[in-house]
């Protein structure tokens, strides 16, 4: 009897020191995960609290409120096309048909697709991190998405013949800007690279003269 009191003895104590080490070990993953967490949370709060605010383009809360209509519209148009199919083949007329699904398909598809086209290369946002004289430059995606690009002026190419809504190239991605958006016109000068010395050459003697 006392050989059996003492062996349950023993099993209660060793399952109350596995007890309480898996707890141990339990909030000690707990204190990890959560100081990993807040580690990364830290490192991308200080990065971003770098970058400062040089430029915001005025047209930036028209083009949010048309992509989000549009956006609106092409699901709206995706819902009531099959509705509108089934009307219209009640009706019998394949002409109608074709008609119908023409122009739900134009606003549906294509509208959206235009206006990301041509707003896909506003810059709705650029900051700037004097640390490393590197801008960031926040576009906007299909999906109303923010769209970062970090890049320093050695990496902008300014076309000779500037595209349709294009003002720079900055990383073989076209953006357009406006010099009267920077809160400071020298940065619109260092981006576009006016701040280099200009090369005054003509082409060469030898090329002209073949």
């Amino acid at each position: 009897m006392l050989r059996i009191f003492h062996k349950s003895i023993v099993l209660q104590n060793k399952c109350s020191l596995s007890h309480n080490l898996l707890k141990d070990l339990n909030v000690y993953k707990c204190v990890t995960v959560h100081q990993n967490f807040v580690r990364s949370f830290a490192s991308k709060t200080i990065e971003d609290t770098k970058f400062e605010r040089i430029y915001y383009g005025n047209l930036t809360p028209q083009i949010r409120s048309v992509k989000v209509f549009s956006v609106c519209s092409s699901i709206a148009g995706l819902c009531a096309q099959p509705i509108l199919v089934k009307e219209a083949a009640t009706i019998g007329s394949t002409s109608l048909i074709v008609a119908l699904c023409s122009v739900v398909g134009f606003f549906t598809f294509v509208t959206p697709i235009l206006l990301h086209l041509v707003t896909k290369k506003y810059v709705t946002e650029m900051h700037y991190d004097p640390s490393t004289s590197t801008y960031r430059a926040t576009t906007i995606s299909f999906f109303l998405i923010p769209k970062k690009l970090d890049f320093t002026p050695n990496d902008v190419v300014v076309p000779d013949i500037p595209g349709m809504f294009t003002t720079m190239v900055a990383k073989d991605k076209p953006l357009f800007i406006e010099a009267r958006h920077f809160n400071d016109p020298l940065h619109y000068a260092k981006i576009m690279g006016y701040d280099k010395p200009l090369d005054f050459k003509m082409g060469n003697p030898e090329e002209s003269k073949k």
